[in-house]
């Protein structure tokens, strides 16, 4: 009987990364993705989970792919597993911008 093995994603390697992530971000590509987040936010169904435009996406992506992971595809609203990952790594970075003590 053969044993899965667990491949291992981008998104199980950047576990607690995120506040050093969202530090070296600019302040520019800051403000855009806090719109894209503001928009997207709306787009969250009853239970909390992603419904998520194309366009609103492949914004987010070309920031993602700038910042977290440059070996990311754009075919990754094929399924919409990895791209409600990745609007929800990108989620969490957006609340560390918000949640800031000045």
């Amino acid at each position: 009987m053969p044993i899965p093995i667990y491949k291992k994603t981008i998104f199980d390697t950047m576990k607690n990364r995120e506040l050093e992530i969202a530090e070296k971000i600019p302040q520019e590509d800051k403000d855009e993705i806090c719109r894209i987040m503001s928009q997207l936010i709306s787009h969250k169904d009853a239970r909390g989970a992603w419904t998520i435009p194309n366009g609103l996406g492949m914004e987010l992506l070309v920031y993602f792919q700038r910042h977290v992971d440059p070996n990311a595809k754009s075919n990754i609203f094929g399924c919409g597993g990895c791209a409600k990952k990745m609007v929800g790594f990108m989620e969490r970075i957006y609340k560390l911008w918000q949640n800031q003590i000045k």
